[in-house]
């Protein structure tokens, strides 16, 4: 490299921007994604360059799309450029996928490229996958999200590091730096002829719109719009950072397929808070980002009471008196219960016999107790299992029969919770709906010899219950989280 190509040489701008922005630390394995364009080719020689001097390990994936005409000699290119280094190379019908997925070419081709880079990287245990984007790229990115009505987070673009692993060392150059920086190291590049197709709207953003605004507005636009992203970043990781405060303040309990947000601390936040606790609770059950659009928010927030709304086809929502339920549809379930075995379903469940007991000992009535005459009961099996369709049982304290659905109905238990409160069975017969209300039969009588004594504290069920008799304030949320 002459006098004048160290003027373009970013090896030491590059290195400075990993150290401060911690993308990659010394030793750290490394997957490059390398697709052969100018822009990968230099993140790809930068790394190599630094590899001895960090002790990297280098892992090359190449993800041939099909959507080229020369994609197979893109493949074999990075197979020859790569060749002192483990190259991951796949195929993947990128067209069909969008087909299935209903998604456009653009959406399709990311996701398949980000699904085998992670692969790749659980694969051989690289601590992080270095994309090759920049500058011009971000600057394309803020306004492709800008015409599509992003907010905060969008208009921030794409970050130094997101997910903890995706590191994007090219970010503060522009494509006309990396373009001095490939001719400066003679390199060997493929050109990306979809890059000009105007089908595709951000290269429409890239040869038109851009272009215009440099011309007509500002020569600098593109750093302009990088440090606009660069600074919406800052303030979007503030709000996080609230939000994420708030949210914890909020819940009233979570699981992994149910939030239960208190509606009164709800709308005591701000409207910018309130929209990333929703977003914040849509991730944590597994939503996708495309589901936690906008629109989808907005018709949260806009819940009337005792009202639900379907968010995806695994996923709603329901405001239910002073709670907002974000849940997956509920899942059936019936356990065995053996004496002194406890079971974690919506709170700890457990049974256990007492002999030779004073029956006036045995008089509480608390909700998370309840006392049976072991010798007066139908059968030695007994479950806990979910509400069926159809299910009666005849009530302590109570003339004749009545549905357990009319029960929860009655005790104000929010329809989708309904579902997962548990019935403890002996054989077909129901001794207790948990939590609510024991059954008449097997009471505790003088002739009483053997006692099960069944209990359940903390979960959901302490939630309901408590709520139930009108407790209120922050023991609500005392050990209601469960994994």
């Amino acid at each position: 490299m002459n006098l004048e190509d160290h003027m373009f040489d970013l090896l030491p701008r590059v290195e400075a921007y990993i150290q401060r922005e911690r993308l990659i630390a010394p030793g750290d394995g490394v997957v490059v994604a390398l697709s052969g364009g100018p822009d990968s080719m230099t993140l790809f020689d930068l790394l190599c360059r630094l590899g001895s001097t960090w002790r990297l390990t280098l892992y090359v994936a190449h993800l041939n799309h099909r959507l080229r005409p020369n994609a197979d000699g893109d493949a074999a290119f990075v197979k020859q450029i790569a060749q002192n280094y483990p190259v991951y190379v796949k195929a993947e019908d990128v067209t069909q996928r969008a087909k299935e997925d209903k998604q456009s070419l653009e959406e399709a081709a990311r996701d398949a490229r980000r699904a085998f880079l992670d692969a790749i990287r659980r694969k051989t245990g690289a601590n992080r996958i270095a994309l090759g984007h920049t500058k011009s790229d971000q600057a394309e990115t803020v306004l492709l999200r800008l015409v599509r009505g992003a907010g905060l987070t969008g208009l921030g673009g794409m970050r130094p590091i997101s997910q903890g692993c995706w590191v994007r060392p090219l970010l503060p150059f522009s494509r006309s730096e990396i373009e001095d920086y490939v001719r400066a190291r003679q390199l060997q590049v493929q050109r990306d002829e979809t890059n000009r197709d105007p089908k595709f709207l951000r290269n429409r953003i890239r040869a038109d719109l851009i272009p215009h605004l440099q011309k007509m507005y500002n020569p600098q636009i593109e750093g302009i719009l990088a440090r606009v992203a660069t600074l919406l970043q800052n303030d979007d990781a503030h709000l996080e950072n609230l939000a994420q405060q708030a949210f914890s303040e909020a819940i009233l309990y979570r699981d992994k397929r149910k939030i239960i947000l208190d509606i009164g601390r709800f709308f005591g936040y701000h409207i910018s808070l309130r929209r990333r606790l929703i977003r914040l609770a849509l991730f944590a059950l597994r939503a996708s980002a495309d589901a936690v659009c906008f629109r989808v928010v907005e018709r949260i927030l806009d819940i009337s009471p005792a009202h639900s709304v379907h968010i995806t086809p695994k996923i709603s929502a329901h405001r239910a008196g002073d709670t907002l339920i974000l849940a997956h549809p509920t899942r059936a379930y019936c356990f065995s219960v053996k004496p002194g075995v406890a079971l974690d379903i919506n709170g700890k469940f457990s049974v256990n016999i007492i002999n030779h007991v004073n029956p006036a000992c045995l008089q509480n009535t608390a909700d998370h107790t309840a006392f049976f005459d072991l010798d007066q009961l139908p059968s030695d099996a007994l479950h806990l299992r979910s509400p069926w369709p159809g299910d009666w049982f005849y009530p302590f304290g109570m003339q004749g029969k009545k549905m357990v659905s009319r029960l929860l109905g009655d005790s104000k238990i929010p329809r989708p919770l309904r579902g997962e409160m548990p019935l403890l069975v002996s054989g077909a017969t129901i001794l207790w709906v948990v939590g609510l209300r024991r059954a008449q039969i097997a009471p505790i009588t003088p002739a009483t010899r053997r006692v099960l004594k069944a209990t359940f504290s903390g979960g959901l069920l302490s939630l309901i219950t408590k709520r139930k008799r009108g407790i209120h304030g922050r023991s609500q949320r005392q050990g209601l989280e469960t994994g």
